[in-house]
């Protein structure tokens, strides 16, 4: 499905939504080279009604990164600035950092300065008014499948960031990618048992879920086995998370590598099946555009 398709077929498909699930299309503000105030703002031009902001980065254009701010190093006046900007969006979430850290590691310092960081990005969540604040689970370096049973002191630290996410007035959604297979990322949730903590399903994530793999050769990526299998992920996904999906976050694939967040060119993810799922669920997250 190609963009102008998308946005048709996503248009239609949430005015036709049940009022009580409001799919809201989003942006996020990951643009490469732009500010941040120039990436909120083409956000609104291009007129999405949601936006995803990052607490990780700095607001200054920089070539080849994407804008955010830390929130710590963010003054009040920038903040309250950022806060106007904001305005007239009907919903924000916001995706938590990741790049370095490593909240499970054995040095104690690592360890602290990792969970600071996103702490530091749940209390800009918090301030922001964001409904939901995407966040990537630690790949366990003795486990890289993500097969039970976690440690409890994995579990644990998630538990305690849904209860500071409850407290701020969040949710916090946990991306797909870990733990790598549709089994394990559900059962992800029931292990935690949070009810403030849920899912981002990321429709590229999944090319290397075991059920996947075990169903498509790597000559296979491009057929039309291998697409149907790979959104046949995505919607055993939707449909095994139900209302624990929070979030998503969508683009397309390239079909020979299975290369993610490529615009609406390729038309390998089957969108128009992926709303029916979506509906069935009577989803009421953001569509973000990644």
């Amino acid at each position: 499905m190609l963009r102008r398709q998308f946005l048709f077929t996503a248009t239609a498909g949430l005015l036709n939504a049940a009022p009580r699930a409001q799919m809201l299309l989003a942006a996020n503000t990951a643009m490469l080279g732009f500010s941040l105030t120039d990436a909120v703002k083409a956000c609104r031009d291009l007129g999405f009604p949601a936006i995803e902001i990052q607490p990780m980065g700095v607001p200054e254009a920089t070539p080849n990164k994407f804008p955010g701010f830390a929130f710590d190093q963010f003054p009040e006046t920038a903040r309250q600035a950022l806060k106007q900007q904001l305005r007239g969006f009907r919903r924000i979430t916001t995706h938590l950092p990741y790049t370095g850290l490593d909240w499970m590691s054995p040095d104690p310092e690592h360890k602290r300065r990792s969970i600071a960081a996103v702490e530091e990005a749940m209390r800009a969540t918090g301030y922001f008014g964001a409904s939901a604040a995407v966040l990537h689970a630690q790949v366990l370096k003795d486990n890289p499948i993500g097969d039970p049973p976690l440690p409890n002191e994995y579990l644990d630290r998630i538990r305690g960031w849904g209860d500071l996410a409850r407290k701020l007035g969040f949710r916090i959604a946990a991306e797909t990618g870990y733990p790598r297979s549709v089994a394990g990322f559900t059962g992800f949730f029931e292990m935690i048992n949070h009810p403030n903590v849920g899912a981002t399903l990321d429709v590229g994530h999944q090319k290397g879920y075991r059920e996947l793999t075990a169903r498509v050769k790597p000559d296979q990526k491009a057929s039309p086995e291998g697409i149907r299998a790979y959104n046949d992920i995505n919607n055993q996904l939707v449909e095994q998370l139900g209302p624990r999906l929070f979030n998503l976050h969508i683009h397309d694939i390239q079909p020979d590598s299975w290369d993610e967040h490529k615009p609406l060119i390729h038309g390998f993810v089957d969108y128009p099946r992926l709303l029916a799922s979506l509906r069935k669920i009577n989803y009421d997250g953001c569509l973000v555009f990644e």
